[in-house]
């Protein structure tokens, strides 16, 4: 069966629109800029390059960006070694001189001149802030009344439930 051509513009149910003359159609800038760009084949081929060169130049920029990065960690080891190195000849000099050897040997090894006498004092606090009691040793096994096991098991328990001190705590 062969199709008729609907007479009404191909539109179901009403008549077909006509373009009425004279009423302007509004139209947006964007869509004015849009229909007047024209591609030349120079301007193809432009952007074919650009995008081949995006292509190309991009993992070799990645590369260099990285060694760059290299580098400069590279450069920043050599620096942290030359301030060592520094160091280390500063406290060569120091043993160099006789004065900081004899300090050093009088503050580490307890050295002293010909002639002179050296005292070292030996739990220099005064006894009567401990007193006397000190217990006795004796023979005897001696039990305790305390539960170590109940102790503990309250230990833990009380730090589980204390507070948290924020801060470092150090000095």
């Amino acid at each position: 069966m062969a199709k008729r051509p609907n007479p009404t513009g191909g539109r179901a149910g009403g008549a077909a629109r006509t373009p009425q003359p004279g009423v302007p159609v509004p139209q947006s800038e964007a869509g004015n800029w849009l229909r007047g760009i024209r591609f030349s084949g120079f301007s193809l081929l432009m952007m074919g390059l650009v995008v081949l060169g995006v292509i190309v130049v991009g993992p070799n920029l990645k590369a260099y960006i990285e060694q760059r990065q290299q580098i400069a960690a590279l450069q920043e080891s050599v620096d942290q070694s030359a301030a060592e190195i520094a160091e280390v000849r500063d406290e060569r000099e120091r043993w160099n001189d006789s004065t900081y050897v004899m300090t050093q040997a009088r503050d580490r090894l307890y050295y002293v001149n010909p002639g002179e006498i050296s005292f070292i004092v030996i739990n220099d606090v005064d006894a009567g802030l401990f007193g006397d009691d000190e217990p006795q040793v004796t023979d005897s096994l001696t039990e305790t009344k305390i539960d170590w096991a109940q102790s503990m098991l309250s230990s833990l328990v009380s730090a589980g439930y204390a507070d948290v001190v924020s801060g470092s705590g150090q000095g």
